[in-house]
């Protein structure tokens, strides 16, 4: 039989080293704290860096590919081309149809934001024009006069209206909406620009209304272009307004579903802005309210939106190059290379504007992470790649992730006029 276990005789620990394990056990455990956190924070700012990167990376997307279709199934200036039929100004209603070309570029358009002026920057603003609502061209067959409108008849069984779907007023009306743009390519080749007021379907004889403010021109003796009331084999199509700017939208209603975000970030939410996409009407101008529903967030926390504009010097003659030049204008001080062309003449906001010889747009998009992450700056001077969220430039700073892309106007492809 087994002696009983003798008390004093049992081995344990003493005080000084059960001191000396707690005190081990509590530098191991604060080291896994520090290690546990500190990767934490890591995968935090590195997420909200992938966040920013991917949100730039779509609306870069998207601004560049409306970019590339500006001026399709449009004009590229409707006051220089030769192939517009009745242009008098003073008889079109003001506004952007009156105006139109393929792209208004305003430097430092954007609205004035505490924080981006702090930081240096003035994105600029850009109205975009062309068929982006459809990309079809619809047949139709008449063009009347009813009362003080006009109106453009379609032809129900087109491939045209079969592919986009139209068979309803709202399906219409989603194509060819209230104050947008039309045009018209008439049987002879010309053409026409009109101001849509509304659009109705019947099986038998859609049609389209058409505003007197843009006065048609039809076919009568001593006139050398017009459209005749049978106009079968003419097409048709909408003209849209598109318009890109940088500008905060806390404020804004259609965006009440942002407000808990607001709220995340304290003192770094207030001053944020957003590319926000919109469309104008016709009569609109660059600075306008957009149509109630058409704005869209594209991109957020955007800090700058910069455009430079690739255009033609010298058109050149028989067997001669054209001669290429890029300009790029920083706050309408000027244009780099020395260069003595005026970038409005380009941009679409000169009263003789030459937006026809633009051949592409160099875009360059910059959004900041949500939160700062960095206690210091970095700038060279020609890239960015921190902003300050602080008072008056100072710090904290927020990284940022740039994109850009040369983007050639295919719409302008062999314009020489």
């Amino acid at each position: 039989m087994r002696p009983p276990l003798r008390y004093d005789r049992a081995r344990g620990f003493t005080l000084v080293e059960l001191m000396v394990a707690l005190t081990g056990g509590l530098f191991v455990a604060v080291a896994v704290f520090s290690l546990a956190r500190e990767g934490t924070t890591f995968h935090q700012r590195e997420s909200r860096l992938a966040t920013a990167t991917f949100s730039g990376l779509v609306g870069f997307q998207r601004l560049r590919l409306d970019l590339a279709r500006a001026g399709f199934l449009s004009s590229p200036n409707v006051r220089s081309d030769p192939s517009v039929c009745g242009y008098a100004p003073a008889t079109w209603a003001d506004g952007l149809l009156e105006q139109l070309t393929s792209l208004k570029v305003v430097d430092g358009g954007s609205a004035t934001n505490p924080t981006l002026t702090a930081n240096n920057l003035a994105p600029d603003r850009v109205v975009l024009a062309g068929s982006f609502a459809s990309g079809e061209q619809f047949p139709i067959t008449t063009v009347e006069v009813s009362g003080t409108t006009y109106r453009v008849y379609l032809q129900p069984n087109s491939g045209p209206i079969a592919r986009a779907g139209i068979s309803s007023n709202e399906t219409l009306q989603a194509v060819f909406g209230t104050d947008r743009g039309m045009r018209i390519i008439d049987r002879t080749g010309r053409t026409h620009f009109g101001i849509i007021s509304t659009a109705v379907w019947s099986a038998t004889a859609p049609y389209v209304v058409l505003k007197d403010s843009i006065p048609l021109t039809f076919r009568a003796s001593g006139t050398t272009c017009g459209l005749h009331v049978n106009e079968v084999g003419a097409l048709a199509n909408v003209v849209n307004f598109i318009r890109y700017d940088v500008r905060p939208i806390a404020a804004t209603a259609a965006y009440d579903q942002l407000d808990d975000a607001y709220a995340v970030v304290p003192g770094f939410d207030t001053d944020r802005t957003e590319l926000v996409r919109g469309e104008l009407t016709a009569t609109s101008t660059v600075d306008s309210a957009a149509i109630a529903g058409t704005e869209e967030l594209v991109a957020e926390y955007t800090v700058d939106l910069d455009l430079g504009l690739t255009v033609v010097d010298t058109l050149g003659t028989s067997g001669v190059d054209p001669v290429l030049t890029h300009l790029r204008c920083t706050n309408g001080v000027g244009c780099e290379a020395g260069t003595s062309l005026s970038f409005g003449d380009f941009g679409g906001t000169s009263a003789t504007p030459a937006t026809q010889r633009v051949r592409g747009v160099r875009a360059r998009l910059a959004v900041r992470t949500r939160a700062p992450d960095r206690p210091g700056p970095h700038d060279d001077g020609t890239r960015l790649y921190r902003v300050a969220l602080g008072a008056a430039g100072a710090g904290p700073y927020a990284r940022v992730r740039t994109f850009q892309a040369d983007v050639a106007l295919r719409n302008h492809s062999g314009v020489t006029w």
